[in-house]
């Protein structure tokens, strides 16, 4: 089984390079690097250092590009919601963080991604008209039966997306551009219902008329409706709603593109968002902090992973060498509404420690759970927020993959297996 990093040794020879080529991408970013307790010897990206050996090979001919691109390779998709900066997503051209900063509603930013318009000031927001009626969805979720959404929320939040779109008539599930808003704001509004099955009830909560989506968040996870709570969770969902092409957007885009409706396209996102190596991820944080007595004792943790050459989860995403600037900002807001319990002086100080001695940075995940415990929310809710703030990112993509009209069936290349012996 294959580790996560390497050693140099390892990966030069991958690479078949010398030591001063290796230092060289590392020093541009293109593999990232870790360093061990006690050892001059760093462990290399085994992930990074197989990307940078495609695009070596990439230069041989288009199919090795194409092969290259689906692992955080090249661009294979002209798009104009989402651009990665230094500075984070920007949406339509429009710095995330900024509009965070802006005070912007989600129901906004959601339209900014649909339409490329940025609505009225904040002050002028109003919350959209709720649907479907509680009648309806009681009976929905009741088929539910005995679900625990505590084993995979996500599935869950798919399963739901399912049965709301086979309720519909075939005249409401056309494509058109009423059609699908209307069903947007639908799925939306009924996700943040949702997050009820994780609350302290334990079961959906509806939407009020004239409720806005953070608001309606707070009620189903029964969080104390402040100003500040209410800022802390408009900026997840707005950090979080857009992030170019991982596998949840991809998925959508394809369904979109064989005709598939917006419930199937959303569901097939959250299905393939909820593995472990994505939605999955904040479960991994999760039980990697545990509670600890002290950050030495996520210290121990982290090291004993480095030596089976293993990953810390929630550190050091790719496109963002310089580090996650969704993470600064998320752990900025779990700083100023921490407790200040042992518990989380001892992660704060983890993750101080880490990007000191080994240069490791927060990636939003791990910021989101951390915000999270701040506010006193059950383990669930950092899956659960991501999946309600990235659904308006999923809708904009549904959106412009119909527009532009073809199937996406990208080719295999077959390999013969070898005879066995």
């Amino acid at each position: 089984m294959l580790t996560d990093y390497a050693t140099a040794t390892e990966a030069m020879a991958l690479l078949k390079v010398r030591p001063q080529t290796l230092y060289a991408y590392v020093s541009r970013g293109w593999i990232r690097s870790v360093a061990q307790k006690g050892q001059k010897e760093k462990l290399y990206s085994r992930e990074d250092v197989a990307r940078v050996s495609s695009r070596s090979l990439a230069r041989s001919g288009h199919g090795p590009v194409a092969a290259s691109a689906m692992n955080w390779g090249e661009p294979i998709f002209a798009t104009s919601i989402t651009e990665i900066t230094d500075r984070g997503p920007h949406y339509r051209g429009h710095p995330a963080i900024d509009l965070v900063h802006g005070g912007l509603a989600f129901e906004q930013v959601a339209q900014l991604l649909w339409s490329g318009k940025l609505a009225a000031p904040a002050s002028k927001a109003k919350a959209w008209p709720v649907t479907p009626s509680t009648s309806e969805l009681a009976e929905l979720l009741h088929t539910l039966g005995t679900l625990d959404a505590g084993n995979n929320l996500l599935e869950v939040f798919s399963m739901v997306v399912l049965m709301l779109g086979m309720r519909r008539t075939t005249q409401a599930l056309q494509p058109d551009q009423a059609n699908t808003l209307a069903a947007a704001r639908e799925i939306l509004q009924t996700l943040v219902g949702c997050c009820g099955f994780i609350g302290p009830h334990r079961t959906f909560r509806p939407l009020q008329k004239g409720q806005g989506l953070v608001d309606g968040l707070m009620q189903s996870l029964a969080l104390d409706a402040s100003a500040a709570n209410r800022d802390a969770l408009s900026s997840v969902l707005i950090l979080l709603a857009d992030h170019e092409l991982p596998p949840g957007t991809l998925s959508a885009r394809v369904v979109a593109s064989s005709g598939g409706t917006l419930y199937n396209c959303i569901a097939s996102a959250l299905c393939a968002t909820s593995g472990v190596d994505v939605g999955g991820m904040y479960g991994r944080v999760d039980a990697f902090l545990g509670h600890p007595a002290s950050k030495s004792v996520l210290a121990k943790r982290a090291d004993k992973m480095h030596t089976a050459g293993q990953r810390v989860p929630g550190f050091d995403h790719p496109l963002y060498p310089k580090g996650d600037p969704r993470a600064a900002l998320l752990l900025d807001l779990a700083r100023a509404r921490s407790s200040d319990s042992c518990a989380m002086r001892a992660i704060f100080g983890f993750i101080d420690d880490i990007r000191a001695s080994t240069a490791l940075l927060p990636r939003q995940e791990l910021a989101l759970v951390v915000l999270c415990r701040a506010l006193g929310l059950p383990s669930e809710a950092a899956a659960a927020l991501f999946a309600v703030g990235r659904s308006a990112g999923w809708v904009a993509h549904v959106l412009e993959q119909r527009s532009n009209g073809t199937l996406l069936r990208p080719r295999a290349r077959f390999l013969r297996e070898s005879a066995s012996t």
